[in-house]
């Protein structure tokens, strides 16, 4: 993850929803969300901030559209608080903890761009720790993702997968499994990456968040420089999480195959 943490802090600080870390996850219920509307029992929807100077559009509920399909995310120019520019952000209200995390997405192409499917707990949302383990899609080069893990603020095993495949262009399939000693990451039901032997691994249940947003000049080495000329968008078809003892939750899932 690059420079997201603050949008957590003002998400706090506004609705003063931000728990006390604990050790066990609050909701270890199985779930799988197809979008046929935004459950708001699961999810928050961010409103009316952005990551500092990391960021050149602000999160919109505007910006977040549910489907008979699937949850269509769009980058536009339906700003104006505190950015010219809108994006979206969902995350689940509960911290899940160890379990399989898959969703099937498309994310979107173009510089200056990321799509993200992650689990984050830190300072600013009421933990001592930071812990997180990540997808993300940069949109200048949509044949690749980068997978990382973080463990008490340190990153781990930061990785830039080839897919193989355009993944703006086509919905696919994309998982992290997380136990106490190990995590693995999957593209359509392959591992593509997964943690040593004896590695850090995040002990902190996380909230999972699914977002697309545009990055500002100072993550230009990162992400690529960022102009708007057009709205952009991204898909999620469904989003599931397993826990680690559940069984097999739908035919869909890693866990069933």
């Amino acid at each position: 993850m690059r420079h997201r943490r603050f949008s957590f802090f003002l998400f706090c600080t506004v609705l003063g929803t931000c728990a006390a870390e604990s050790a066990k996850a609050e909701d270890g219920t199985a779930f799988v969300e197809t979008f046929q509307y935004l459950s708001h029992d699961r999810w928050y929807i961010s409103e009316g901030w952005a990551n500092g100077d990391y960021q050149s559009c602000e999160w919109r509920s505007n910006a977040v559209v549910t489907t008979r399909n699937d949850l269509r995310l769009t980058l536009s120019d339906r700003g104006g608080k505190v950015r010219p520019l809108g994006c979206p952000e969902i995350r689940t209200k509960a911290r899940l903890g160890y379990g399989l995390y898959e969703a099937r997405i498309r994310s979107a192409a173009g510089s200056g761009l990321v799509t993200a499917f992650f689990t984050y707990v830190g300072p600013p949302t009421g933990s001592a720790e930071h812990d997180e383990i990540d997808f993300e899609f940069l949109g200048k080069d949509p044949h690749t993702v980068n997978v990382t893990q973080y463990t008490n603020g340190k990153p781990y095993d930061g990785k830039v997968i080839q897919l193989g495949f355009d993944a703006s262009e086509t919905f696919h399939n994309y998982g992290f499994e997380w136990t106490p000693d190990k995590i693995r990451w999957y593209v359509d039901g392959k591992v593509v990456s997964e943690t040593p032997a004896g590695d850090k691994i995040p002990r902190n249940p996380g909230n999972l968040h699914v977002m697309l947003w545009s990055g500002a000049k100072v993550q230009d080495a990162w992400m690529g420089p960022f102009n708007y000329t057009t709205p952009v968008t991204a898909d999620v078809e469904w989003v599931a999480y397993t826990p680690t003892d559940a069984p097999c939750t739908f035919s869909k899932s890693i866990k069933c195959k």
